[in-house]
């Protein structure tokens, strides 16, 4: 390099006098790993083995060897987490004189290098420039990571909020059955700490036969469940051979054979829990978080069991009466529109409490619900509490399908004979064509209140004859 031209600038020569060992300090000092082979072939051109002929401190620690070590000697000799694709880019750089890149996983030193094989000097030769991207794996990694557990929870979100009830729960489970590549994924949902519902998936691949309610009632599985999780969100119990040293029989009647292991989240109202998600058989080398994902979709389908609750509850109260828990005036009405558009047999009783008003008068309004409460339950009891609404304050009316006319001839005798504690007016019809429903309701209507006329006109006559008698 020539320094000091005369217009004052800083200039460079076109030959640059380094010797080689110049060259090698450079390389030694590089921040990288770097090594120089000559490749070694077969006489049919085949790289069988390389020649060590420089490496500096950094690549000696990479193979754990000292420098004196390394060269003079071959790869196969003295390196032991040997790459075989290390040959054919030595292969590429030193014959074909290609440079190529590429990572590679040290298991020793648990690192990722990204490496250059690029030629030098002449065919034959060529250099490994090594450079650790631990870090930067690892955190393409995570992003990766993290990416594919998010798409997966928004993916379930998705399911449960774009379909109805029941079937957004066999979707999310379907698509965390399968992300997760379990045999089976359940939710059992509670109510007063019993199962009351099941939701399941099971892989198409899974022949284990796993029972679920009744043996999970038989054995209170919930308790146990309740136990593992320990106010925990999530629990993976990764070998369900340690069940057997706790509960050796139910070890013995669920999973011995059928589950390895297993993972539950508790879901929850608040502090109360109303079900468990339960995955069976899942895998463990995934590219999510599973634990994570696992915890999400919980909260999710708590929340979406929440809101059917709450909208079933809903449904109920403007369907039916809050005194008796019978179907209301509205709820009526949307069977006999139903029914009018179909052609079946159908029975109508209607019904109403003789004397209620004096009751409540003589005895309170407290002693006048129960009496109601009462005739409803008799009244429930006779004709099936789904085809009885109470549509005033004394008047209960049964609108009964598919049945013959013996058979709700039967029935209303049965009332008739029931009601001996209580003084009921009734009126009924049976007719062949559903379609003719208003019709056959109002017939009954007016038979029941041919019945009330004759009940108070025979109290009255009774009245009268109790007011004679006492003069």
């Amino acid at each position: 390099m020539n320094e000091g031209i005369g217009d004052g600038k800083i200039g460079y020569s076109s030959e640059a006098n380094f010797a080689p060992n110049d060259i090698l300090y450079m390389l030694r000092d590089l921040p990288d790993a770097c090594c120089i082979f000559k490749v070694l072939t077969d006489p049919f051109g085949t790289v069988k083995d390389m020649l060590f002929l420089f490496a500096n401190e950094k690549y000696a620690a990479i193979c754990g060897k000292p420098i004196a070590e390394l060269i003079g000697n071959t790869f196969y000799k003295t390196v032991s987490n040997m790459d075989e694709d290390w040959l054919k880019f030595s292969y590429q750089a030193a014959i074909l004189r290609q440079s190529s890149m590429n990572r590679t996983y040290n298991t020793r030193m648990d690192k990722w290098y990204e490496f250059w094989a690029v030629p030098v000097y002449q065919k034959g030769f060529c250099a490994f420039i090594i450079h650790d991207v631990t870090t930067t794996k690892r955190d393409e990694d995570h992003n990766i990571f993290a990416t594919n557990t998010s798409n997966v929870i928004i993916e379930c979100a998705k399911e449960l909020t774009t379909s109805e009830y029941h079937k957004g729960v066999k979707k999310v489970l379907k698509r965390l059955g399968q992300t997760i590549e379990a045999d089976r994924v359940f939710v059992a949902q509670m109510k007063d700490r019993k199962i009351e519902e099941i939701f399941e998936w099971m892989s198409n691949t899974t022949t284990l036969d796993m029972p679920l309610r009744k043996v999970f009632e038989k054995y209170d599985i919930p308790m146990m469940w309740d136990k593992q999780l320990q106010g925990k969100n999530v629990v993976m119990v990764d070998d369900t051979n340690c069940i057997a040293d706790v509960n050796e029989i139910v070890y013995q009647d669920i999973l011995a054979g059928r589950v390895s292991n297993y993972m539950i989240a508790a879901l929850k109202d608040k502090k109360e829990v109303i079900g468990y998600l339960v995955a069976d058989n899942y895998s463990i080398n995934l590219q999510i978080n599973v634990a994570e994902v696992f915890e999400s979709v919980a909260i999710f389908l708590a929340a979406e069991m929440r809101n059917h609750d709450l909208n079933q509850e809903l449904m109920y109260l403007g369907s039916h009466d809050a005194l008796t828990g019978l179907g209301n005036r509205y709820a009526l009405n949307q069977t006999l529109y139903l029914l009018s558009g179909m052609k079946t047999t159908v029975g109508v009783c209607y019904s109403d409490i003789n004397g209620l008003k004096s009751i409540n008068d003589a005895k309170g309004h407290e002693f006048g619900d129960q009496l109601i409460k009462d005739t409803a339950e008799i009244f429930a009891g006779v004709f099936k509490k789904k085809y009885c609404y109470r549509i005033g304050g004394d008047e209960f009316i049964a609108i009964v399908p598919e049945v013959d006319e013996v058979r709700f001839n039967a029935l209303v005798q049965k009332l008739e004979s029931k009601t001996k504690k209580v003084s009921l007016a009734i009126g009924h019809e049976w007719t062949n064509n559903s379609g003719a429903i208003n019709k056959a309701v109002k017939n009954a209507d007016e038979a029941m209140y041919s019945s009330k006329a004759d009940y108070y006109e025979s109290h009255e006559r009774r009245q009268q004859n109790i007011s004679l008698k006492s003069k």
